[in-house]
Formats: structure tokens, C-alpha cells, sequence
């Protein structure tokens, strides 16, 4: 990608050049927001909202060098408000089912569905600032600072958050019945 900088000039100026953080971030918010809602369809609408919303605010943004933390924060808070308004839905709640397309053999299928919903359900347990900060840490790679930004936290804070979700995760895994059974590996879908 060329200067993002100047990216994002050009795009407050003229929208046409909004395409290229939309090309560039898509698969990092969709993934975001699919663990958050777990079905395909909502997740494109809730998508395609958070990139309007972006593309209407992008003469709000002010150059900081947290372009990707700012779409995050409009992700999050569009998916907070979407449970708001749909509030008979649990807040991120994983089914062993989901819309997603699975892997190719029957052993993959098994074994990714039912590791991959242990965790999700694990990680659906604990309290939402410790879900938002390992989902993009561990899932999208995000910095600390970053992370900082999205939820309006100290860094500080963040590497407590991070802390905490990881003790709680262990300490969940290794009471579940499988113990340990799930090993650690970068979240994604399969």
C-alpha cells in the first residue's frame, strides 16, 4: 500500500481513493466482526456499515498513525450497537454450527469444530473488554497501542486486559473436560 498518509488525504478530498483501505482492511474487519456475530450475513451488513460510516467520517479523521485502530473502533461500536438493537440475540454467543465454510475432510471438520468452538465459547465467557483486546491482539495482530486506542484504554490497561484473558483461558481450558486439549494456535477461521 502506497503512503497510507496520503491515502487518506486524497480519500478526504476525493472518496473514490476510500477504495484502498477498503480493499486493504476488509478481511481484518470481517474477520473481527465475524467472531463477534458468528454468521456470514450479519457480518457483511455490519461490514459494509462500518466502511460507510468510515468513508462519511473520513474528513473527521485526523492523522495520527492509527488509521486501522480508528476502522477498528467503528467495528466495535457498530457491533456494540447492533446487540443493542437486537438484544434477544446473546452477546457473543459460538455455536458449533456456524455459516462459515469448514474444512475439507471429515476428521478436519470434527476436530476444527470442536476445538475451534471450545475456544470461542471460552473466549464468549469472559468479560467483553478481555474478548475485544485477545480477539485483536491474537486475531489481528494489532499492538498494544493500538488495542489502547480502539477501547479507550492506557496501554497499561491493556497488557492487564491481555493478562487477565489469557489466566482466564488457561485456567478454563484446564478445567474443561478435555483438559488442555485445545492448543494454543492464532484464532481464525478455518
Amino acid at each position: 500500500m502506497e503512503n497510507e498518509h496520503e491515502i487518506i488525504e486524497k480519500s478526504q478530498s476525493d472518496p473514490q481513493y476510500f477504495v484502498h483501505h477498503y480493499n486493504h482492511y476488509l478481511p481484518q474487519i470481517y474477520n473481527y466482526v465475524f467472531y463477534k456475530v458468528r454468521k456470514t450475513h450479519v457480518a457483511e451488513d455490519i461490514v459494509s456499515d462500518i466502511f460507510y460510516k468510515a468513508l462519511k467520517n473520513i474528513s473527521k479523521y485526523k492523522n495520527k498513525g492509527f488509521f486501522q485502530a480508528w476502522l477498528f473502533t467503528i467495528a466495535r461500536n457498530t457491533v456494540i450497537s447492533y446487540y443493542r438493537k437486537n438484544s434477544r440475540e446473546t452477546l457473543y454467543s459460538y455455536d458449533n454450527d456456524t455459516d462459515h465454510p469448514d474444512p475439507v475432510t471429515v476428521e478436519d471438520i470434527v476436530s476444527a469444530k470442536e476445538s475451534r468452538a471450545e475456544l470461542l465459547n471460552i473466549v464468549a465467557s469472559l468479560p467483553p473488554n478481555q474478548q475485544d483486546a485477545l480477539l485483536l491482539r491474537y486475531t489481528e495482530d494489532l499492538k498494544i497501542k493500538e488495542i489502547a486506542y480502539i477501547l479507550n484504554k492506557s496501554e497499561g490497561a491493556v497488557r492487564l486486559l491481555l493478562h487477565r484473558g489469557l489466566r482466564n483461558l488457561h485456567s478454563e481450558l484446564s478445567n474443561s473436560e478435555k483438559g488442555s486439549a485445545v492448543p494454543y494456535r492464532k484464532i481464525a477461521p478455518v
